[in-house]
């Protein structure tokens, strides 16, 4: 009785294995889209367009011409720059005001320094002079023409003297460092207005020049964002290029399938309408949310499904059209 069991044990294995294996392979198999590499081309500058020699969906060849414009940039830029040099030289005049202040300050305090120690020393000399004429008059006192150095009066005569040798000392130091300070201290905003004056010659000797935008590659005009006589700001789209053929494909893992797929998987990437149209890619790119897969993606484009999107990178000889329906089936 066990081996009828055994027997179908074995069965609802094998059946159960090979619904797993056709499930895998299932959900190797994805749909996608071609896409071509679009570029911006715009400028960092504002212009007039002068002449325009492309139209959308045209096709171009490397080095062709474009457009021609004209750099055009606008006086607001520099609107400000005599109010900039006028604050730099504001700032230069109070501050030398306010140096002259100090030296003046510092001349006045030496001065005032100076003064009272010669009026001190004056005074003691002065006392002694009268001393010597009230002795004049005396027979019995002999009157003594010079004090000797450690007299009182002499001693105090060589302290002030050395308080005013000093005095001039540390003045004449503290004037040749103001004077330093000084003669240093607008250098940097003269060098900040020789700039502000260079930036503005560079301007002007640039303000107006001719500006040619050429076809980087072979390729296909997109959209064509201006018109000829407009002025466009900078970083303004001008055109929009494609490569000739789609670099890249993007598809959509469904959120349910239990095979992950990762960066660097290849795939066998083919068209619908053209089975023999087929390419090997690499996937560059994996999607970091969930997302609604578009209804040409889904196998039942009534029901709305949800999956993550995957970009892969094409061959540059790959002859699929741009938005094409591919068929994606990886490659172990």
């Amino acid at each position: 009785m066990k081996f009828p069991y055994l027997i179908l044990i074995v069965l609802a294995v094998g059946a159960i294995w090979m619904l797993n294996g056709k499930y895998y392979q299932e959900e190797l198999t994805l749909f996608g889209f071609a896409e071509t590499k679009e570029t911006e081309i715009n400028l960092n500058f504002p212009v007039m367009v002068e002449e325009l020699n492309v139209l959308s969906g045209q096709s171009v060849k490397a080095g062709e011409l474009l457009l021609k414009a004209k750099r055009l940039d606008s006086d607001l830029r520099f609107e400000d720059q005599d109010m900039k040099v006028s604050e730099i030289n504001a700032k230069k005049r109070i501050w030398k005001s306010e140096q002259q202040g100090k030296l003046k300050t510092l001349e006045a305090s030496y001065l005032q320094k100076i003064g009272n120690i010669e009026t001190e020393i004056a005074a003691i000399n002065n006392k002694i002079n009268q001393q010597r004429e009230l002795y004049k008059g005396l027979e019995h006192v002999d009157v003594i023409k010079e004090l000797p150095a450690n007299h009182p009066s002499m001693l105090r005569i060589a302290a002030l003297e050395q308080d005013r040798e000093n005095v001039e000392k540390r003045y004449r130091l503290d004037l040749t460092n103001l004077e330093s300070i000084i003669a240093k201290g607008t250098k940097d905003d003269d060098e900040a207005i020789k700039r502000l004056k260079a930036e503005y010659q560079y301007y002007q000797d640039n303000k107006e020049i001719p500006v040619e935008i050429v076809a980087p590659i072979d390729g296909l005009i997109g959209n064509v964002h201006c018109k000829e006589g407009e002025h466009i700001t900078d970083f303004r789209t001008l055109i929009s290029f494609y490569e000739p053929n789609p670099t890249l494909v993007k598809a959509y893992v469904h959120e349910d399938y239990l095979v992950k797929v990762e960066v660097g998987d290849k795939f066998k990437i083919s068209s619908i309408k053209d089975v023999n149209q087929s390419y090997d890619g690499t996937v560059i790119g994996l999607g970091s949310r969930i997302v609604e897969i578009p209804a040409r993606m889904r196998k039942v484009p009534e029901y709305k499904t949800y999956g993550r999107e995957v970009m892969i990178r094409l061959p540059s000889e790959s002859r699929f059209l741009q938005n094409e329906k591919l068929t994606l089936v990886a490659v172990k």
